[in-house]
């Protein structure tokens, strides 16, 4: 078998030359204005989609969370005892509060929020370095009033004491 340099030489000039008429073809045939600014909107389209399901799934976020925070709240609130009612029917409410402590995500900008109120272990007052206030009972829950912004994450937390007192005449 004989190897001939020649004739490798003169494909190589064709190809050379074919290739060059490709790229001339599809630099002349290439898309059109229209086409183009058709996939521009059809990839922006697609991008659009892609934030709304990012927001979406934010906000399904959001709302578990408040769920699982409100869920509790509400169930105990369901649970209590009937409020002592005086003879003439009347029963005077007060809550001692103390201020709100900021959590770790309290300087995160939020539009708007919710209170959210819970109960929390006793202990919970004591890692702000908080006591309680005057008169809240040694029960080994206290209730809190949690900040919660519209994004899910909770801003301050202060803690409460509910005090029912019936109202004489």
């Amino acid at each position: 078998m004989r190897f001939d340099v020649e004739n490798e030489s003169g494909s190589d000039e064709r190809l050379t030359v074919g290739l060059r008429a490709v790229a001339e073809d599809d630099e002349r045939l290439g898309a059109s204005n229209a086409v183009g600014l058709r996939l521009l909107a059809e990839v922006q389209a697609i991008a659009d989609a892609r934030r709304r399901r990012a927001m979406v799934l934010s906000l399904a976020a959001a709302a578990a969370l408040a769920t699982a925070l409100a869920v509790p709240a509400w169930r105990t609130l369901q649970s209590r005892p009937g409020l002592p009612v005086a003879a003439d029917g009347a029963v005077v409410t007060r809550e001692l509060v103390t201020e709100f402590f900021p959590l770790r995500y309290s300087n995160v900008p939020a539009r708007g929020g919710y209170v959210v109120r819970m109960q929390v272990p006793r202990t919970a007052l004591a890692a702000f370095g908080a006591t309680a206030p005057a008169g809240i009972s040694n029960d080994p829950n206290i209730l809190a009033d949690v900040v919660v912004g519209d994004d899910g994450l909770a801003r301050a937390v202060r803690f409460v004491q509910v005090i029912e007192e019936e109202q004489t005449p």
